[in-house]
Formats: C-alpha cells, sequence, structure tokens
C-alpha cells in the first residue's frame, strides 16, 4: 500500500517512529467507506520495532464542498503511552496517496498552536513500487468487546515485503478492521458514529499526560489504561 506522502514524511512528527508513521500513511491512504459526518473508529497500534504502543482514532470530522466536489475532514489523532497526542486533520476528495485529493492539512502536536501545513496539489503522486494483492476470503476477528466482524482477508507483497489487511465496509471511515506489516500491527478497538469520538479534537484543550497526572482514563471496549486520551476542554 502507498505510504502517506504527505501527512507523515513532509510533517516528520517527532513523537513517532518511522515503521509507526509508516502504517497510519497505509490508513490514511486508502478510500473513505461509505463516508458520514461523524464515523470514527479507535484502534491499538503496535510498533514493533521500537516495542511501542499507541492508541489511533480516526474520524469523519466536517465535509466541506471543493470545486463542486464533495470534500472531508478526516481526523486522525495518534495518542502515546507517555506524552501528548498528534492530531492531523486533512480535507480529502480521495485517497491522502495523491496530492490532488488533498486540499488541507493541519496539525497540532501536544500543547502547541494548530498550524496548517501548505499543501502542493500540483505535486506528482508518490509512485507505487511493484505490488500483488492476493484475496483469501472472508475471516472472522474478534474484537476486545467480543464481537466478531467478517473481513476480507488481502496479502500485500511489495519489495520483498508481505503486508496482510482485512477490510469490511461495515467499518467507516477507512474500512480497516486489522493490519499487520514487518513493522507492525494495527488493530481495531471499537467504531461507531456520532458523539465525542465523531468530532474534531483538534481545538480541544489537549489532556494532560496521565504519567503527570496520575489518573486513568477509558479508550472504550471497557478497558482502563493510563495512556493519555484527550478531553474535552471546560
Amino acid at each position: 500500500m502507498a505510504r502517506v506522502w504527505l501527512a507523515m514524511a513532509m510533517i516528520g512528527v517527532s513523537a513517532l517512529s518511522a515503521s509507526a508513521q509508516g502504517i497510519i500513511g497505509d490508513v490514511l491512504s486508502g478510500t473513505l467507506v461509505k463516508p458520514e459526518v461523524g464515523d470514527f473508529a479507535w484502534y491499538d497500534l503496535t510498533d514493533k520495532t521500537e516495542d511501542k504502543r499507541y492508541y489511533l482514532r480516526q474520524a469523519i470530522v466536517g465535509a466541506e464542498k471543493v470545486k463542486r466536489k464533495k470534500g472531508y475532514w478526516v481526523e486522525t489523532e495518534v495518542i502515546p503511552q507517555v506524552g501528548y497526542p498528534a492530531i492531523y486533520k486533512m480535507l480529502l476528495t480521495g485517497p491522502a496517496s495523491d496530492p490532488k485529493h488533498v486540499h488541507r492539512v493541519l496539525l497540532r502536536e501536544g500543547r502547541n498552536p494548530v498550524q496548517e501545513i501548505p499543501v502542493d496539489r500540483n505535486a506528482k503522486a508518490e509512485k507505487e513500487p511493484e505490488v500483488t494483492r492476493t484475496s483469501l476470503g472472508k475471516e472472522p476477528i474478534s474484537l476486545p468487546d467480543g464481537s466478531v466482524i467478517e473481513a476480507d482477508h488481502l496479502e500485500i507483497k511489495s519489495e520483498g515485503e508481505k503486508t496482510d489487511i482485512w477490510i469490511s465496509d461495515m467499518v467507516p471511515p477507512m474500512g480497516i478492521v486489522r493490519l499487520v506489516s514487518p513493522d507492525g500491527e494495527l488493530m481495531l478497538r471499537r467504531y461507531g458514529r456520532g458523539g465525542s469520538d465523531g468530532e474534531s479534537a483538534i481545538d480541544r484543550a489537549p489532556a494532560t499526560p496521565d504519567h503527570e497526572s496520575g489518573v486513568k482514563v477509558r479508550v472504550g471496549g471497557g478497558v482502563d489504561t493510563n495512556m493519555s486520551i484527550r478531553k474535552k476542554a471546560k
């Protein structure tokens, strides 16, 4: 799958390793599934190369016309075990792997102000290496809450590396249920529509990291964790 050329490579968020950036890029470069404002999904992200874990929230937080085309604001929030979240908010009319689909990019790292990243929409799309995709049929994937999703299992081989991805159009925004690459793994925790999880967090005051506050927070699926999760500003 294509690495997203913009949000990870150009921004180069220091809190994320290259492999974690690559996995997130795979998510962002996909196609939106039956997009509706308020759709969200929470994932566990494991970086095997540096033995780090993150939570990742992806949501469609708005819609906007872009030259007669309907665009969607897609927000990706990455929460480390220690430290503040990084939030990317992109106005897209298609997969972010092609610059012509990327119209605006906003970024907030931790407590820093929101910044807008210049977008060169005339840049050429990143040339993909030769890729082979093999369908391995439908397989059941169990989520932490005990529910099961029937997902299509695809095996993707490129430049000597293999990535397995399980997808379902029941899981917006991007349809990803599980992704396993040599560098790490992305696993769906829960998904839905509406509520604070489906709203933009980029303008909210960031929560204090839990290693400072000592407060446990709830991500979902009945699991308490010490990872720092955003809270609504008062």
